[in-house]
């Protein structure tokens, strides 16, 4: 019975109403009797042996009106409507031969009990052995290590009385020798001896269509195990690599015996010659994490994170960092989200954006080692530029991108993505121990931290506090780079646009990110402006079409999918993944990552809700979903999605699923939100 205990109740739920039990010992009888309790209705009680049981078992199942066969096993089960509806009961003869048929029995569960093995793993990993005794089916633990002493079932006793009996000389001798106690049983003497056997001699019965399975995880039958001794494999372990028999999820318990005696009978053995397989941790099921090694999940934090904690935000996890999603309540997400959009839209906002990635890059070869690495040209990228930077494995898959920042000649200063900053360096020094070129590459993303204040008014609250950069829009143009002090604390300074309106990426030493945050603040409080987390910042740069790698990208994603075929140098003769990127995208293509737009009104899509190829139950997925939002600013659900190459141009509709309904967006031109990028040379 599976019993689920609640405060003061038990709710008992029966696995059936109608139950046969096959046994080989005497505990079936006491599963039998448990059942009747429980009001399941026992057909019969089939026991394969041939003496019958205690008395006192054989009054409990009488009083209960349980019919017991002896002599007899269960030869076949039969299903209706993938249901067991019944078994079949046939005569064993001495020789364990299945003989004739003596009834059906009409069921719904059918319980067995053939026997145990001990749970020898651990003992015998550490030196002990496995013995089994082929007349009277039981099996001892023998040669146990020094000081390690083992009792009750697992000791070959099975009987209550003697088991505890059993548990109480082991315990006396651990005392005695720990100095506790001095009584110290003699262990000849003290031995605890048990004649009941829990284990029947042969509960294997061949059947003409091969339904007698030894190991249902692998799928094994009789026949299995017997062609591989055939075959020449004697050896129990050779059995088991050869036959994979023992190597399932339950590891043998309900095998490892029935496939011994197999072995045994087909080589004319006793199973205590042909041993059973070895058995090797671990035991039980474990998570890939703790065989990994310890289950350690590091949490960064940046410096700001004092300031976020005081504005009330709500983090959430950015790889190993933590980051505010939205400065507020829980419950009022969607909302905060949509106000601090709105803010940058309209006014002026502030993020932190520390956890992006940061490495230099020095040398003479610098510019070489860039346009090797990268797929942009950066050999003739003017000193004072920004430039963006995509990088792709060997096989042309998109794997990273950020901004490459032209210091000097021969210093450039490139941002990668929070998840992908450790990976890129790791790219980056493997080839150039390759290569050879020189270079100096440092991974600076904990040395150096950085705000991003965007919108129509982030000029304005910079101009407050940093006075030796001319901030004009002549002087510092879009994709510029310059180099300032805010309080004699130096900066770097990006004109970027990730989230489609004037802004400055502002990078500065660790050692003075919370004063300079703290600075841009006071400034900022005469403009309104306002803190916005990371779900603003998604929605925002969703709005300006702006791709996440690892969100909207996935392991197959190559350039041409993507439509950054503006983003690749074609001239020039070599980067990472170059010839891979040339095959691709000359191929046919078959999907397409596209924008879409769809009415408020209807259910919003999810990321990874599926594309269809039409609509119906027979429609063939072509494609999921990447990323999704309500937008205010446009007042409907926005997103991207890969779709198949006919559906990809603008105008199309095309079926998502969303929650066993489908919804019907349609593809739209990037980016959602100022086409034009009027919005980023605000005056």
């Amino acid at each position: 019975m599976l019993c689920c205990h609640a405060l003061d109740e038990a709710l008992c739920l029966a696995p059936g109403q109608n139950a046969v039990v096959l046994t080989g010992n005497d505990d079936g009888y006491m599963t039998a009797i448990e059942l009747a309790q429980q009001g399941v209705n026992v057909a019969a009680v089939v026991d394969m042996r041939k003496k019958k049981p205690s008395t006192a078992l054989l009054k409990a199942v009488e009083t209960l009106s349980m019919p017991v066969v002896m002599g007899a096993t269960v030869y076949e089960a039969s299903a209706t409507d993938n249901r067991l509806s019944s078994v079949q009961i046939h005569a064993i003869d001495d020789e364990y031969k299945v003989g004739e048929k003596l009834s059906t029995l009409a069921c719904d569960l059918l319980c067995v009990s053939s026997g145990y093995m001990p749970a020898y793993q651990l003992l015998c990993q550490a030196g002990a052995q496995l013995s089994y005794d082929d007349d009277n089916a039981r099996f001892s633990i023998n040669n146990l290590p020094e000081n390690l002493h083992i009792a009750g079932s697992v000791n070959g006793i099975h009987e209550l009385e003697k088991v505890i009996a059993d548990g109480h000389r082991a315990a006396g001798t651990c005392l005695s020798l720990l100095g506790i106690s001095n009584v110290h049983p003699d262990s000849d003497a003290s031995r605890i001896e048990c004649d009941q056997s829990s284990n029947f001699p042969w509960p294997i019965f061949p059947h003409p269509k091969g339904r007698d399975f030894v190991d249902f995880d692998e799928d094994l039958q009789t026949k299995d195990i017997i062609n591989a001794t055939r075959l020449g494999y004697r050896d129990i372990q050779l059995v088991k690599r050869f036959s994979t028999v023992g190597m399932g999820p339950s590891q043998g318990r309900h095998s490892a015996l029935a496939t011994a005696r197999l072995v045994a009978k087909a080589t004319d053995r006793t199973v205590s010659e042909t041993g059973v397989t070895t058995a090797r941790p671990p035991f039980i099921p474990e998570k890939l994490a703790l065989l990994a090694g310890r289950i350690f999940n590091p949490v960064r934090l940046t410096p700001i994170h004092p300031r976020h904690e005081s504005l009330g935000a709500h983090f959430m996890p950015a790889g190993a960092w933590r980051r505010p999603a939205f400065y507020g309540r829980p419950e009022n997400r969607d909302s905060l989200i949509q106000e601090e959009a709105s803010a940058v839209r309209t006014n002026v906002g502030i993020i932190d954006v520390s956890t992006l990635g940061g490495i230099e890059i020095q040398g003479p070869d610098a510019a070489e080692f860039m346009n090797r690495i990268y797929t942009f040209a950066f050999v003739k990228q003017p000193v004072g530029k920004t430039r963006y930077a995509i990088l792709t494995n060997e096989q042309g898959v998109v794997i990273d991108d950020g901004v490459a920042c032209r210091i000097a000649d021969e210093h450039y200063y490139v941002t990668a993505t929070t998840s992908g900053a450790d990976a890129v360096y790791r790219e980056m020094t493997k080839w150039n121990a390759q290569w050879r070129l020189n270079v100096d590459i440092a991974n600076v993303t904990t040395a150096f931290s950085a705000v991003n204040v965007a919108g129509p008014l982030s000029r304005k609250v910079l101009e407050k506090v940093c006075d030796d950069v001319d901030l004009s829009p002549e002087g510092f143009p879009y994709l510029a780079y310059r180099e300032g002090h805010i309080d004699g604390m130096p900066v770097r300074l990006l004109r970027v646009g990730f989230v489609g309106e004037l802004g400055y990426e502002i990078h500065m030493p660790t050692l003075f990110a919370l004063r300079v945050w703290d600075m841009l603040i006071a400034a900022g409080n005469e403009f309104s402006m306002r803190p916005f987390g990371v779900e603003a910042q998604r929605l925002l740069r969703l709005e300006k079409g702006h791709i996440i790698i690892g969100q909207d990208t996935d392991g197959m994603s190559h350039p041409g999918e993507l439509s950054l075929n503006w983003a690749i140098a074609k001239a020039k003769p070599f980067y990472v993944g170059s010839r891979s990127v040339s095959i691709v995208m000359q191929r046919e293509q078959t999907r397409k990552l596209v924008g879409f737009k769809l009415d408020a009104s209807s259910a919003k899509p999810e990321e990874g809700h599926i594309v269809l190829d039409k609509a119906g139950n027979d429609a063939n997925i072509t494609g999921n979903v990447t990323s999704c939002e309500y937008s205010s600013t446009l007042n409907a659900y926005i997103g991207l999605a890969f779709v198949s190459i006919e559906q990809h141009k603008t105008g199309t509709r095309f079926p998502i699923r969303v929650d066993g309904q489908e919804v019907w967006p349609e593809v739209v031109a990037l980016p959602f939100y100022d086409p034009n990028g009027d919005r980023q040379e605000v005056v």
